[in-house]
């Protein structure tokens, strides 16, 4: 009798039986594949279970991932952390070493110069803006905090000779002056964008550092500009500071940042450029744009003029400011010159903005809110663990053609809705589509979300919500009809049972149930006629504990087995013949 493998918890269970051979006439899993879902599944579960304190159970996650892709470094590296908590330290260096052999870390951070002329070189570190999403990242902190510190360690071992200083200038003209007293002939602006260590079950302990690098020298047209993001997984201590550090030297390494600094002539810096290294002159002069539209709007000319006046006397040359303050003006000497007409009195002259301009000016605000709002839902939909994105987040989402209304996941969306369904796609930045959430037509709440999780233009994962948590998820190997279905309890916290349908008929051929998060039964087809005929009940180390056998298929026990520790110690039968017949 062969033992059952057995699979701590969900996901785990669920790899270990896709790894089993296809049914006839469906596609094959490649092995590389059907690894790589192992190991993905095995990080997610025993993370999960470290959070829980279950270190143990952790570790038999990580190892049976391992015998599934002995080849897979974060594997190693995260059964080593583990180890090292349950304090078998020779242990954890053995697994940390084999990581480091299959995936070998970064190497040090550079030292000495980058290469770059320094001689006048000024490097600016800016005011960054709040990241609400990341509480904990450096811009939150500023100016305080060891990354920061850090990070002018770096600049002063890679641009020796520079002067690196902290500063923000109110306007064009004071930044024009403030780089002319630095002496500056370049200059190097950066401003933190993300400075953060977090720790997720989908992804682990990372680190993130991003900069908006600007570049520019005296006599330039404009700055060169760009965004430098790395992300470090399985960091080690300050972990913020190296993903800083290694996104600093992307920026050192850009071409277009390197042609920049290199480039000075005699003259000053020009306007663009100094907006491109104080990147806050454009925050401010957009706010008072802003602020002055909205008292057009309302008819009050003199404030809307008093808000174009302050965004000139940030840049006196930009073009959008110099055409409002200069209508504005004209409005307002044309209401004096009537009121004067008028002997003194009230000018005649209505200074709100027509119908149109005003359709305009708020479609304007309209489309920029929307913009933003669709990237905080992108945002939202790639963080996404048990419970959906808010619903005015999802609100931002753009509508989607249903393109084959029986397909699995329009379907399922209807049942799930008890009637007819719309569709909103959430799009990254860069157009690639990141999920499908699908809603009751008119609704706010979603009932489903669909994923593509290969990018092969099909989708094969489906997210089932009751009350705004998940609630079952199904999966398919090909995009096709799922094969696996995942059933939660506890708001989507815990999985209570996993279905799997390996010839894709429509019917379970394996069930297994979970207690607290750990496989407690089993349920399956062993002569595949699609009716259940084994039931298993395991104990607390996974084992068999006691089984149930329907021998002749007519819906009733005909055989029941006791096991201790895994190993039979009494069998019932109801009638004996039938086993000889299945065995024969």
């Amino acid at each position: 009798m062969m033992r059952p493998m057995r699979c701590a918890r969900a996901s785990i269970a669920l790899v270990c039986l896709l790894l089993a051979s296809p049914a006839a006439g469906a596609p094959a899993e490649s092995p590389a594949h059907a690894a790589e879902r192992v190991a993905r599944r095995s990080l997610e579960d025993a993370r999960a279970l470290v959070r829980e304190g279950r270190l143990d159970h952790a570790e038999m996650t990580l190892r049976r991932g391992l015998e599934a892709d002995p080849g897979h470094a974060r594997l190693h590296r995260t059964l080593a952390e583990v180890l090292a908590a349950l304090g078998r330290g020779e242990e954890a260096a053995r697994e940390r070493a084999r990581a480091d052999a299959l995936d070998p870390p970064p190497g040090p951070l550079p030292q000495g110069s980058a290469g770059l002329p320094t001689a006048g070189l000024v490097v600016v570190l800016v005011p960054p803006e709040p990241d609400p999403a990341h509480p904990g990242s450096l811009v939150n902190r500023w100016p305080e905090g060891p990354e920061l510190t850090a990070l002018e360690a770096r600049l002063r071992v890679r641009l020796p000779g520079a002067r690196v200083v902290r500063g923000d200038v109110e306007s064009v003209a004071a930044g024009q002056a403030w780089l002319a007293q630095q002496g500056a002939r370049a200059a190097l602006a950066l401003r933190v964008e993300r400075a953060f260590c977090a720790d997720s079950i989908k992804d682990g302990r990372f680190a993130v550092g991003q900069l908006r690098a600007a570049a520019a020298a005296t006599g330039a047209e404009a700055a060169a500009t760009e965004r430098v993001r790395e992300t470090l997984f399985d960091p080690g201590p300050e972990c913020a500071a190296q993903a800083l550090g290694r996104a600093l030297e992307r920026a050192l390494a850009a071409p277009a940042l390197r042609q920049a600094l290199a480039a000075a002539a005699p003259g000053r810096f020009r306007a663009p450029a100094v907006r491109a290294l104080f990147p806050g002159l454009d925050l401010r002069i957009e706010a008072e744009l802003r602020a002055g539209e909205a008292r057009l709007a309302a008819g009050e000319v003199e404030a809307a003029t008093a808000a174009f006046r302050r965004a000139a006397a940030v840049d006196a040359e930009d073009p959008a400011t110099r055409a409002y303050l200069h209508e504005a003006e004209a409005t307002l000497a044309l209401a004096s010159e009537l009121a004067r007409r008028d002997g003194g009195g009230a000018a005649s002259l209505d200074p709100r903005l027509s119908p149109a301009q005003l359709a305009a000016a708020e479609a304007r605000l309209r489309d920029e809110q929307h913009r933003r709002q669709q990237l905080q839902a992108a945002l939202a939909v790639l963080e996404e663990e048990v419970r959906a994105p808010a619903p005015e987040l999802l609100a931002a989402l753009q509508g989607s053609e249903i393109a084959d209304a029986d397909a699995f996941g329009p379907s399922l969306a209807r049942r799930q809705a008890g009637g007819a369904v719309e569709a909103r796609a959430a799009f990254a930045p860069d157009g690639a589509l990141l999920a499908r959430y699908y809603f009751p037509a008119g609704g706010e709440h979603p009932v489903l979300r669909e994923d593509d999780t290969d990018g092969d233009q099909r989708a094969d994962r489906w997210i089932a919500y009751a009350d705004d948590a998940r609630s079952e998820v199904f999966e398919s190997s090909d995009g096709g009809r799922p094969r696996v279905r995942i059933v939660f309890s506890d708001a989507g916290a815990r999985v209570a049972r996993v279905e799997i349908d390996d010839d894709a008929d429509g019917h379970p051929n394996r069930i297994l149930r979970y207690r607290g998060g750990e496989l407690a039964a089993e349920s399956r087809d062993s002569d595949g006629d699609g009716r259940l005929d084994t039931f298993d009940q395991l104990d607390a180390e996974g084992r068999v504990a006691s089984r149930e056998e329907d021998l002749d298929g007519d819906g009733t026990i005909d055989a029941r087995s006791l096991y201790r520790q895994g190993r039979l110690v009494r069998r019932e039968l109801d009638r004996p013949e039938l086993l000889h017949e299945r065995e024969g």
